[in-house]
Formats: structure tokens, sequence, C-alpha cells
């Protein structure tokens, strides 16, 4: 099946993909589950996790590759799902299960700051 690259209406392919993986050792400590605190019944507080701190980290200042190199470097398939938005003249995607896990993602592109959340 020949790949197919996404066309934008009204202007050249300006779409780009970040990459970025978590820093090692900035998961936050799990703490015990508050015994006082409500719970539905049903619901087993001992398979659930509780951090001390908020454990996603928001994607700040990702670098970004053209779609054509990340789609024939075989980083992403011509079916992986992207979170698409415009910012300083550019279009600018992120792999959906990377927004999965971060949440928010921000940056600057052309002096225009931007900031997508997931």
């Amino acid at each position: 099946m020949p790949r197919r690259t996404p066309v934008l209406a009204g202007g050249a392919l300006l779409l780009g993909i970040a990459f970025m993986t978590p820093l090692a050792g900035q998961m936050p400590d799990r703490i015990a589950p508050d015994p006082d605190a409500p719970v539905k019944e049903g619901f087993d507080t001992g398979r659930a996790i509780f951090w001390a701190r908020p454990n996603f980290v928001p994607l700040r200042d990702p670098r970004f590759q053209p779609l054509r190199t990340v789609l024939r470097n075989g980083a992403v398939d011509d079916d992986t799902p992207v979170l698409v938005w415009r910012a300083g003249g550019a279009t600018l995607a992120m792999v959906s299960s990377q927004m999965a896990y971060h949440h928010v993602a921000q940056g600057e592109m052309a002096g225009e700051p931007w900031m997508v959340t997931f």
C-alpha cells in the first residue's frame, strides 16, 4: 500500500511531529491511600496508584521534525493518530499517545507561544 501524505488546503505541507521521552527519575513517589477517605463500594484501593505529586510531566519546548522525515524513518506510520494545530504560521502535530501521557504541551513557534491539551 503506498504511503499517503496529508495535504493542507491552501498551503504547503508544514506538518511536524515532536518526540520526547520522559526523563528518568522524574516519577514521583507512591503514597498509601488515606484510610479515612471515602471509597465507593467495590473500589479496590490496593490496586490503585496514589502519587505524592502529579506524575504527568508537561511537555515543554518539544523539538519538531518534518512529517516526511518521521514517515520515512519509520518513527510513525501513515495511520498514527496525531493532534494537529497551527502556531507561528506552521502546522504542528503531536502523537496522540504521547499527549495521552503528558496531557499538556507548550512551546513557541516563530515567536508565537502555543499550548495544547489532550
